[in-house]
């Protein structure tokens, strides 16, 4: 029997929604903002036209179209664990999409692709998801001599793994509350239901927390008042993805980064020949948000 890693049936789900980024939740919504877009473009601008990129934990591909926009032909492959498909579900950049190589179901620690493929190879917000002890050699293993690498990952300092506690709190909330039991109940329990996701909404700390808490609200409100037989159903629907959100929500809590651990992972590096490394950060005006680390093979 395989041990390579299986992605949770969750991250499947997340991605089969228009968004290019894990940032940004409504339909259609842009690619990431400048404090984390402008690192990118700088690094994609730097390398030579035609250079074969790897952007490690892709998810819908919000990285490697950056690379593609960059107007050098780069030649693009996004990898990811869990089944991806963007071009089936993102309206954004379907030009650029269309540009790049997924390959879905491929884990960081075991890439199908022969050593030294890649001119650059590049995780933003997902490296750090992996089993680094394995995924770190893998990255090196494919990265061509004179290479690249830049992974940005969740600062566990940061303003992000802040905002995540208190939104794991929120989902705690409303699990313990159990949907699928006051759907079952009067008007009245559902209509407190209705007020208490209305003002967590209201208070989370990102756009993404806020639409899909949204989204419970209106779906539980729809339901009620036009299609009453289908109540129980939709609300344990709503219950798994409340679920859903927390657990990922869980996940990138316990990904995120140190300083201290990125510097360690700086040091892993430079033990498996790369050199050149460099630490730098993500901020969103005094914000920190992400740790970035970058090396060169040879």
């Amino acid at each position: 029997m395989s041990n390579a890693p299986r992605a949770d049936p969750a991250w499947d789900r997340f991605w089969r929604y228009d968004r290019l980024s894990s940032f940004l939740s409504s339909p259609g919504a842009p690619n990431y903002g400048a404090s984390i877009a402008d690192g990118w473009r700088g690094f994609f601008n730097d390398l030579p036209d035609g250079a074969r990129v790897l952007d490690i934990a892709t998810g819908n591909g919000a990285i490697a179209v950056m690379a593609v926009e960059a107007g050098k032909g780069l030649k693009v492959t996004g990898v990811d664990l869990a089944a991806v498909e963007p071009t089936a579900f993102v309206t954004q950049n379907r030009g650029e999409l269309a540009q790049v190589h997924f390959l879905a179901n491929t884990p960081a620690e075991a890439l199908s692709l022969p050593d030294a493929s890649s001119d650059a190879v590049v995780s933003q917000y997902g490296i750090e998801y992996s089993d680094l002890a394995r995924s770190i050699p893998e990255a090196v293993r494919v990265l061509a001599p004179g290479g690249r690498l830049r992974f940005a990952t969740h600062a566990a300092e940061g303003a992000v793994a802040r905002d995540t506690a208190s939104a794991i709190a929120d989902a705690d909330f409303l699990i313990d509350l159990d949907i699928t039991r006051l759907a079952t109940r009067s008007a009245t329990a559902l209509d407190v239901l209705n007020a208490g996701l209305k003002a967590i909404a209201d208070r989370a700390p990102s756009a993404t927390d806020q639409a899909m808490l949204a989204n419970v609200h209106q779906t539980l409100c729809d339901t009620y008042d036009h299609r009453r037989g289908e109540l129980l159903p939709t609300a344990q629907h709503l219950q798994a993805e409340i679920t859903a959100h927390r657990d990922r929500q869980a996940a990138l809590l316990a990904s995120a980064l140190t300083a201290a651990q990125l510097a360690a992972l700086g040091e892993h590096l430079e033990a498996l020949g790369l050199t050149a490394i460099a630490l730098s950060e993500q901020t969103d005006g005094d914000d920190l948000i992400g740790h970035v680390i970058g090396a060169r093979r040879g």
